[in-house]
């Protein structure tokens, strides 16, 4: 099999429309594997244990086994990138062939049953990023390992390549600012959340200057209340899960017993778990913060919505942070009655969660 260089080109300015339009990456990948000749292609993120792809066809159901676990498990060793290369690199030489038999995942997987045991993969971050994101094509027995003169095809097209994940890099970081903005509006303590659960590197500084009662322990999130943490954790990974899903906890400050409303929305768009430097974002609500929603927004959300006066006030006590059993409090119904105003008010907004209510009702600002 040889490379088509002037198809990975077409291929690639394929992936760029794709990118600027807001379509489907799937034709571009097919384009991407066929001019290698390649089984499949895929743009990959992974940790030690975690691995995280957007694939051709090819691997399409090979990753699904992955995912639900049908497989040995994943081990980032498998990877045959290291700290120094520079641009695509084939696992066809003796000394990797001999490494990956040592693994089990690529021995009784990958090689036998998905049938990819040759690859050529590059980084898109630079040689230093051997565990971020990568750019792999997979070929099976029948087409065999990727040579010198693979590679040397493969990198001629990288540039274009590491320009096209750039961009998709930077629009999916955009859109993060974007959603994030809705929150930070109204003052909210707000951090990023990367598609491993843990708190970008920016985000556990914000965390520490905070404190209470939220911390970082080993790059992972933690909070005050033992009695939390597991809560806390099963909503982080929902959020960033291949299918994600918003979701909130409650949190408790541990030097007054204060009562805190944590949201973590997921980042969407196509690649977002692979290719977004956010795959979440987390907001810290304190509830005794007086709400800063200007009454006439709320005026303009009931009539574009059609809300009664009651799901109003719940929707913009919700966008203020303020949990259920609060808002019934406030309004002096139960919390049954004040959880059918709000779902009454997200299905007239066209909202699924408590976190989509509040950034409806934050476009109705200015």
């Amino acid at each position: 099999m040889t490379v088509d260089v002037a198809g990975l080109i077409r291929a690639s300015d394929e992936l760029n429309s794709a990118i600027i339009l807001g379509r489907s990456w799937a034709q571009a990948l097919e384009q991407l594997a066929t001019a290698a000749g390649a089984k499949a292609v895929c743009f990959s993120r992974s940790t030690e244990t975690d691995l995280r792809m957007l694939p051709s066809l090819g691997l399409a159901e090979p990753y699904q086994d992955i995912r639900s676990r049908r497989t040995p498990p994943y081990s980032s060793k498998v990877l045959i990138l290291n700290s120094n290369a520079k641009g695509f690199v084939s696992d066809g030489h003796a000394r990797i062939r001999e490494r990956l038999e040592r693994e089990r995942f690529f021995r009784e997987y990958m090689k036998p049953i998905a049938d990819v045991p040759y690859r050529a993969s590059a980084s898109l971050l630079g040689p230093r990023d051997s565990t971020g994101l990568k750019l792999s094509f997979w070929r099976g027995d029948k087409e065999g390992a990727f040579d010198a003169r693979d590679v040397e095809r493969l990198n001629s097209v990288l540039p274009s390549i590491r320009s096209s994940a750039q961009l998709a890099v930077f629009g999916l970081g955009q859109q993060a600012r974007e959603q994030s903005v809705l929150f930070r509006r109204r003052g909210e303590f707000m951090f990023d959340i990367d598609f491993a659960g843990r708190p970008t590197e920016a985000g556990a500084q914000d965390i520490v200057a905070h404190g209470d009662p939220l911390s970082i322990l080993r790059g992972r999130l933690v909070c005050a209340m033992a009695a939390e943490q597991r809560q806390l954790e099963a909503v982080i990974a929902r959020a960033v899960a291949p299918d994600p899903v918003a979701g909130a906890t409650r949190l408790t400050r541990r030097r007054d017993g204060a009562p805190f409303f944590l949201m973590v929305t997921p980042i969407r768009g196509d690649a977002v778990d692979v290719m977004a430097p956010v795959a979440a974002i987390g907001v810290l609500i304190d509830p005794s913060r007086k709400s800063q929603l200007d009454p006439a927004i709320l005026q303009r959300v009931q009539m574009a919505a059609g809300l009664t006066d009651r799901e109003t006030t719940v929707a913009g006590l919700i966008s203020a942070g303020l949990s259920i059993a609060a808002i019934a409090d406030h309004v002096g119904v139960s919390p049954g009655t004040a959880r059918n105003h709000l779902k009454a008010a997200m299905q007239k907004c066209g909202v699924h969660s408590q976190v989509e209510l509040a950034a409806f009702v934050s476009r109705f600002e200015g």
